[in-house]
């Protein structure tokens, strides 16, 4: 039994191995049929690679030739060139311009790359004599800076007339609105982007492609927009200066009387000075670091009183009176002054005090027929030393022709209310005035300039003004932020240029950055009527660039930022305006009229971003970016 059994086993083995060779024998080919048709689409796959690489270059090329043409003949021609020159036909390539998968509001460029792979075994089992292999690239297209930019998607968008131009070569023009550039009229700039109606162009007036693009606010949410705006703000909630009332004391009054129980030498020896008469000229001497109460104090004409002029600063001066020269000159040394009821000058004489702090109250009398103030000068020149510190409750005026001077050196200190004619600043016509660098400057009331006045505000970080800026002279700006709660008027009500130490001034400044809340708008004065800030007259010189670092880093001029105030900038009557920085006035309009122009200086920046734009009569604007922040977007794949 058991032999017969492994014979069975023998015979079974033998039947297996001929079950396996016939099973091999049709397995083999099949396997062979599926290792070439593997190796047939894995062919594609590296033709679908390959073709990928193709629609990457050719998507950048035709990008860049669109962003240079806004031509989509040029682009297709460029990307077909790409890929002929990388073996395929040119034809297998297309070219389209949709709206970009990344970034809304961006366009791209759309690049299709389209083979056939042949098969060859694959086609006896019915896949086909080819397979299509398509790869498809996205260029995102690079946007140039825009030097100019009207925001409002509802507004008239840039609009020009009466041959007017525009220059910015080296940027773009953008309106989220459209773009109106009749004959006679031009802009010529790397790109030009509208998003509403397509621009109306008359005689080939834009030089540079057209593109259709919306333009995002690039200063939406700026840190040093906002910290500028909200300081402006915050002036408008300002507080006039107070100063404590000293006692009273008695009137001194210096003139050719040198005896008497009511001379000058006798008042002034009842508070422990001496005084002394050369005709005519009075000479008190106070030992240093007393206090001296006095009324007021006078002077006859043609006197000179030389008071305590060596003394130290350490010395203590009261007057519950007014400080009145009206003689030929009052000289004083340093010292703290409290001056309750003002400080005066007039009949050409001259006025100095050493450095010291001067808390000086209104005057009672009207100022050369204006307000009341605290610093009244109607004589020659009026001298302060410093560096010194300055409370006036009633503001300072400057009268035509004569000179005023108030501290020197760095670190001064000014804070000034108004006088009860509103201003806290009134400089006369042809005056020249002084504001030396400060660590401090405020100002509750309205700064005001006539025609032929030389004003120089202090350098300071920071300058709060309640009110409004009436400028008719030449204003020099020391560097800071100018936070104004009211307008700026500059050459509205006539004047312009003064040539201010041999120089021609309208407004100059650098490292200056004017904000305004338009809290007030300009009223009464023709086109500038409803204005933030306009700039006419004769002011042909207005040359003011903005801060480097910083905060408010290339920030020049900024108008209202909130929705609810419109108020835009006007320059017009012929203002030739150089600016180095960013005009930013988001809900207002920018309007050139006049033969008015708006330039850069050279190797600076301008940019501009309004509501709207429009130019008229002969206007320019001539313009380069500030590539801090309007950096143009570079050429990238996306897709």
């Amino acid at each position: 039994m058991s032999n017969t059994f492994a014979s069975f086993i023998r015979l079974f083995r033998r039947a297996d191995r001929g079950s396996v060779a016939v099973m091999a024998a049709f397995l083999i080919p099949a396997v062979a049929g599926f290792v070439c048709l593997t190796a047939e689409f894995g062919r594609s796959l590296v033709v679908k690679v390959e073709n990928q690489r193709i629609a990457d270059v050719a998507a950048l090329a035709a990008a860049n030739a669109y962003s240079s043409t806004a031509s989509t003949t040029t682009m297709t021609s460029v990307a077909q060139n790409v890929a002929a020159l990388n073996g395929i036909a040119g034809t297998s390539a297309t070219a389209s311009v949709i709206n970009s998968p990344r970034s809304a509001g961006t366009q791209a460029v759309r690049v299709v790359v389209s083979t056939q792979s042949p098969l060859y075994l694959a086609s006896v089992v019915g896949f086909g004599r080819s397979v299509t292999v398509n790869s498809t690239a996205v260029a995102e297209l690079g946007s140039a800076p825009a030097c100019l930019l009207a925001l409002s998607g509802t507004g008239t968008g840039v609009t020009l007339s009466g041959g007017t131009s525009i220059s910015a070569p080296s940027c773009g023009v953008a309106s989220n609105a459209s773009v109106t550039v009749p004959c006679g009229t031009r802009i010529t700039a790397s790109v030009v982007n509208y998003n509403g109606t397509a621009p109306t162009v008359g005689c080939t007036g834009i030089t540079g492609p057209i593109r259709r693009a919306s333009t995002a606010d690039p200063f939406a949410g700026n840190a040093g927009v906002a910290s500028a705006s909200a300081r402006a703000t915050a002036a408008a909630s300002l507080t006039a200066p107070t100063i404590t009332a000293p006692p009273a004391g008695a009137n001194v009054t210096f003139d050719y009387t040198a005896t008497g129980p009511t001379s000058a030498k006798t008042i002034v020896q009842a508070q422990g000075c001496t005084g002394n008469f050369a005709s005519p000229v009075w000479t008190v001497t106070c030992p240093a670091g007393g206090t001296y109460r006095f009324g007021s104090l006078s002077l006859g004409g043609g006197i000179t009183v030389n008071f305590n002029t060596a003394g130290t600063s350490n010395t203590i001066y009261s007057f519950s009176g007014t400080v009145n020269n009206s003689g030929a000159a009052l000289n004083f040394g340093p010292g703290t002054y409290t001056m309750a009821a003002g400080v005066r000058s007039g009949g050409g004489s001259t006025t100095t005090f050493g450095a010291g702090t001067f808390n000086i109250g209104r005057d009672p009398t009207s100022c050369n027929g204006a307000g009341n103030y605290s610093i009244c000068n109607t004589g020659t020149t009026m001298t302060f030393g410093g560096p010194s510190t300055f409370v006036l409750t009633s503001g300072v005026y400057n009268s035509g022709g004569v000179t005023l001077t108030l501290g020197s050196g760095a670190t001064n200190s000014f804070n000034i209310g108004p006088a009860t004619d509103g201003n806290g600043i009134n400089m006369g016509g042809g005056s020249t005035t002084t504001f030396a660098d400060a660590t401090l400057f405020q100002v509750y009331g309205n700064i005001t300039e006539s025609g032929g006045a030389c004003t120089t505000i202090s350098a300071t970080p920071i300058h709060d003004i309640r009110g409004n800026i009436n400028l008719a002279g030449g204003l020099t700006l020391g560097s800071g932020l100018y936070a104004v709660s009211g307008y700026v008027a500059i050459g509205a009500a006539g004047g312009g240029n003064v040539t201010c130490g041999g120089v021609s001034v309208g407004v100059r400044g650098t490292g200056v950055t004017i904000v305004t809340a338009a809290t007030s708008t300009i009223l009464g004065s023709g086109s500038c009527n409803g204005t933030a800030l306009c700039m006419g007259a004769g002011f042909s010189n207005v040359n003011l660039s903005a801060p480097t670092t910083g905060t408010y880093k290339d920030l020049v001029l900024v108008g209202p930022t909130t929705s609810s105030n419109t108020a835009g900038f006007m320059i017009n009557e012929g203002a030739a305006t150089t600016l180095s920085g960013v005009v930013y006035v988001p809900y207002g309009s920018l309007t050139l009229s006049g033969g008015a122009a708006i330039g850069n200086a050279a190797g600076a920046c301008l940019q501009i971003v309004a509501k709207d734009m429009t130019l008229t009569g002969g206007t320019s604007i001539t313009s380069n970016a500030c590539t801090s922040s309007a950096t143009a977007g570079t050429i990238k794949l996306v897709q």
